[in-house]
């Protein structure tokens, strides 16, 4: 099942921004921006260490197109790159375990009605043999009543058969019983797992916007994520904003206000590149 969503990947690079590093916006690639991990909420279920390492792979990204450094991790700097947990990776948090229920409720499901259908199969089969021998009985009971009687030994064959059919209802009872039970257990497990999918429903069956990470310049700001790829593209998203990249208008470029299938692996673009060299005025 898909997580339905719409991430805004902000900049806030509007006219406020006047109002901060007034020399560093003048020339934004000139100086290397040292920064270091300020709020870090281990809800995220992710070590410092890895987080760090995240922040390093998006940081080459540019540094690489521009053969040039641009970011640097040292401990104390004042510029911070914080993990702050949020309602949305609560939600998603909760999206990820309900999958991982629904996915082994109808797993179970499945294994029942296979179950189900084995019982089925061996009460049909109980039910034909009981079946056929009932009417075979009641033909031999027919015949001999119309020859006013059956010998010693033929009426000793017909009580046994009547013995015989008698276990053989008592199997198809029992089986019957059986199929009613798994029936009534898989009925049981459905309505749960049907449950939990209105539950799921409620939480992504409606995709909505929302602020996964921003940058006012002086941090980076990260909210949420889903997976690894998706932190990736926002940080690399959030660190062109930093160099003074605005938008582009490319959907599979990172630097598109959007997170979406074309640029959620957070791979630059030329458009990306094209812009990183206008703004910082490198060479094509």
């Amino acid at each position: 099942m898909k997580l339905v969503r719409i991430i805004i990947l902000y900049g806030m690079l509007g006219l406020s921004l006047m109002l901060f590093w007034n020399a560093f916006l003048r020339n934004p690639c000139r100086d290397v921006v040292q920064y270091d991990i300020g709020i870090f909420d281990e809800r995220f279920n992710m070590s410092r260490e890895d987080f760090i390492h995240q922040i390093q792979l998006a940081e080459s990204s540019w540094e690489d197109a521009a053969e040039q450094e641009f970011f640097e991790y040292v401990p104390g700097s004042d510029f911070k790159v914080n993990l702050i947990w949020s309602d949305e990776q609560e939600r998603l948090y909760k999206g990820n375990d309900l999958e991982q229920t629904l996915g082994t409720q109808q797993g179970s499901i499945e294994s029942l009605q296979n179950r189900y259908q084995s019982a089925v199969n061996r009460y049909e089969r109980s039910k034909k043999e009981y079946e056929q021998k009932l009417a075979q009985y009641e033909d031999d009971v027919t015949y001999w009543n119309s020859q006013g009687g059956a010998p010693e030994e033929e009426y000793q064959a017909l009580q046994d058969d009547a013995v015989s059919l008698e276990n053989k209802a008592g199997e198809v009872k029992t089986l019957l019983a059986q199929v009613n039970r798994i029936a009534e257990e898989n009925n049981q497990k459905v309505e749960r797992y049907n449950d939990n999918v209105a539950v799921y429903n409620n939480l992504f069956a409606t995709g909505h916007e929302f602020d996964a990470g921003n940058t006012d310049r002086t941090e980076i700001n990260v909210y949420s994520y889903d997976g690894i790829d998706e932190l990736h593209t926002l940080l690399v998203h959030e660190f062109g904003h930093v160099l003074g990249l605005d938008h582009v208008n490319d959907p599979a470029s990172v630097m598109y206000y959007l997170l979406n299938e074309q640029n959620q692996k957070g791979v630059l673009t030329d458009t990306d590149i094209a812009a990183l060299q206008s703004v910082c005025n490198l060479s094509s």
